[in-house]
């Protein structure tokens, strides 16, 4: 194997070139080609701004990196819908305090969408239910696994995710420290769901602020993420599935470890391609902002250069840490290191699948080894084609 003067064989001098840091965090996509209507203006320290005629963007305080949220607001009349809330923690309970008394006006909240799972979209809608009474909304997947996730939090990890970690390569030195991690991150920032919803499913219609609007399901982030299209204005709420600048997180996770949320993931992205028109795009994250049929192709293009690194990076074989290199180009610890093991497990899992690498197990780890021709022109066919991973035509919900 020829080595380069860095003692690197090519394929992983190669790999490294084309390396991206890739989580939900602070996983950078180039935004070239976007406009941004509001220029660098957002909705900081409790500020609001009309986005259309009774549709108002507001930002809610989160404790990571990834330091806010937007979530959206619409008049109806007597009462408000919100769409996602923030994280249930003190920081998160002022901020809707000082916008109750600030914006709101005296009327309440009377309805909560929550586009996913993730403790920053729905972590205080229990307690906007308790405050004003209101009622949510969300697909059935995401409120499922939510209350699965809530009550299955525990100050002890479970031998599953331990056995998880193990044999996806992570040094059996670090077990003592990761079983003194806890395993309720997820209960500490989401407040008790309301013990009922109203479910929602792909080309649903909803109206909120006077307006029709349309449910776009999107896959891979999470399990039923609901994206809003609005059928009477050219406006699209996008969650966490588009996003500016970031690409949100793909993870591979200890209770599914065999899924393949990247065949989703592009599969979703390259459908949202056919969304009419040329909408406004209100991201969860980021400014609001026109050019989605430029960010998707983006996103999936960032996805393809990762998949296309991991397979010269895989000519040795490879256990999924080992592949960390080939997709980050940081040195991870902590969450981050958690995510980027989900995520470097998605692009394997999706290779595996196209039977461009195959895996071996040894009875502690599992590793990888390339096999065949990788060419990025056909995967998101290929990865569409695999089984249950298809949705129907975007043409089918208009």
């Amino acid at each position: 194997m020829t080595k380069s003067k860095t003692g690197m064989s090519r394929s992983e001098a190669k790999a490294i070139e084309h390396a991206t840091v890739a989580d939900h965090r602070d996983g950078v996509v180039e935004d070239d080609g976007l406009m941004y209507p509001y220029g660098d203006l957002v909705p900081t320290d409790g500020a609001v701004i009309k986005v259309a005629e009774g549709v108002y963007w507001a930002r809610m305080p989160l404790p990571w990196s990834l330091d806010h949220i937007n979530i959206y607001l619409f008049e109806e009349g007597g009462s408000w819908t919100v769409v996602d809330t923030g994280s249930m923690g003190k920081r998160g309970i002022a901020a809707w305090e000082s916008l109750e008394a600030d914006f709101l006006g005296g009327k309440p909240i009377s309805r909560v969408i929550g586009t996913h799972l993730h403790p920053d979209h729905i972590g205080l809608a229990g307690w906007l239910a308790e405050r004003f009474g209101a009622t949510l909304t969300m697909t059935a997947l995401e409120y499922m696994t939510a209350s699965n996730l809530w009550m299955g939090g525990t100050k002890e990890v479970p031998e599953h995710e331990i056995d998880f970690m193990l044999k996806s390569g992570v040094d059996r030195q670090f077990e003592p420290m990761m079983r003194s991690a806890r395993f309720d991150n997820y209960r500490r920032g989401v407040h008790q769901l309301p013990p009922h919803f109203t479910r929602i499913e792909d080309g649903s219609e909803l109206m909120l602020g006077g307006r029709r609007w349309r449910v776009v399901i999107g896959r891979g982030h999470s399990p039923e993420h609901a994206c809003l299209s609005c059928l009477d204005e050219p406006l699209f709420i996008s969650g966490d599935q588009v996003l500016p600048n970031i690409t949100s997180n793909v993870s591979v996770h200890a209770r599914e470890p065999h899924s393949n949320p990247l065949a989703h993931w592009i599969t979703s992205l390259e459908r949202m391609k056919h969304i009419p028109g040329d909408p406004l795009v209100l991201p969860s994250h980021g400014r609001v902002f026109k050019g989605l049929d430029t960010r998707l192709t983006a996103l999936v293009g960032s996805h393809l250069g990762k998949l296309k690194s991991l397979h010269d990076w895989c000519a040795d074989v490879r256990t999924p840490v080992e592949t960390f290199p080939a997709l980050f180009r940081r040195k991870l610890t902590g969450m981050d290191f958690y995510m980027a093991l989900g995520e470097a497990l998605a692009h394997l899992h999706l290779l595996e699948a196209l039977s461009l690498v195959t895996r071996s197990f040894d009875g502690d780890v599992y590793r990888f080894e390339a096999t065949g021709t990788f060419d990025a022109s056909v995967v998101a066919d290929q990865a569409k084609a695999l089984p249950g991973v298809a949705l129907r035509d975007i043409a089918g919900i208009y």
